[in-house]
């Protein structure tokens, strides 16, 4: 039966095959690039972003080890912090001569630019992939566009916000910690001052402290608040020297191992992959087809030959 039809089967997989082929070659081409971040194993960055801990706990990660920033390189990215200027940024592009946003760049024209704003980072957000090896705490960034260039500038400028973002974060909780330090340094300063003159005038007063056991109690009361407060105020002043320096220091945040490159091939479509599923999808619905039709062909012989046999019978 599939042989008596060869013929059909073959005209019709063929011209389902080169269909999709010709149909492969008239979509847009899309280019794919891609980023990789290692994890950030200084735990003192780590402590100092303490405005990072409400966003982990609503990301559902424990901050405090090794790599746990990492693990919110996925939430922070497609937040709107760091997306907006993503958006907003202008990009060469060889669809326009002038640069141009993403909204400009996607054709996007709502009611309002607010509206126009909105669809984008929907669109980017979809566009988007970031990926994270719970093994390694490894990120990917990656996006695909028409254009290689672009999407390697999209993914590079999503990775300068991040950084931007985190570092933010973490001058301003620097600058927090240090102004609370400050403040805290000024109050244990004043009770150092006030637990010295105390114990300064007790011996002035006491000459011969030795011969009462109250006033050697008393003298070693003053003398250990003393003490206290130096330890106190020690402490406090490293603090508050390690507090500026964080809240000075410029360096990147993010650990960038691969950037963005623009690929020298398209991601998709696959074309060879098209070809291969149309020319099976036919074939496939051809046979099933073709036995269809000739056992719905029999049972209509079988059902007409009984009906034309009672009739005879009849007359």
């Amino acid at each position: 039966m599939l042989w008596a039809s060869r013929k059909l089967i073959a005209a019709v997989t063929g011209i389902a095959t080169v269909g999709a082929v010709i149909v492969s070659f008239l979509l847009p081409e899309y280019y794919k690039s891609t980023a990789t971040l290692l994890p950030e194993t200084e735990k003192s960055k780590l402590a100092a972003l303490g405005g990072l801990s409400d966003l982990a706990a609503l990301a559902g990660v424990s901050v405090g080890g090794e790599g746990s920033l990492a693990k919110l390189y996925p939430t922070i990215i497609k937040s709107e912090a760091v997306l907006r200027n993503v958006i907003y940024a202008e990009y060469q592009t060889k669809k326009f001569k002038e640069p141009v946003n993403l909204i400009k760049f996607w054709e996007i024209e709502e009611e309002t630019p607010q509206r126009s704003y909105e669809v984008a980072l929907e669109s980017l957000r979809d566009e988007l992939d970031v990926s994270l090896d719970n093994k390694t705490s490894v990120v990917t960034v990656s996006i695909e566009t028409t254009e290689p260039q672009l999407s390697a500038d999209i993914v590079n400028k999503a990775l300068e916000e991040l950084d931007g973002f985190i570092r933010t974060k973490r001058t301003t909780s620097a600058s927090e910690q240090r102004k609370w330090i400050e403040e805290r340094l000024e109050q244990v300063k004043n009770d150092l001052e006030k637990s010295e003159n105390k114990l300064k005038e007790f011996r002035e007063k006491n000459r011969r402290v030795g011969d009462s056991p109250q006033l050697l109690l008393e003298q070693g009361r003053l003398m250990r608040e003393v003490e206290i407060n130096s330890t106190l105020y020690e402490e406090l002043k490293r603090q508050f020297e390690l507090a500026r320096v964080e809240e000075i220091k410029n360096i990147p945040i993010v650990n960038v191992m691969d950037a963005a490159r623009p690929s020298q091939k398209h991601e998709s479509p696959k074309r060879a992959l098209l070809g291969v599923t149309a020319f099976l999808f036919a074939l496939t619905g051809m046979v099933i087809g073709v036995i269809a039709a000739n056992r719905y062909r029999w049972q209509f012989w079988l059902v007409t030959s009984r009906l034309g046999f009672s009739q005879k019978s009849q007359d």
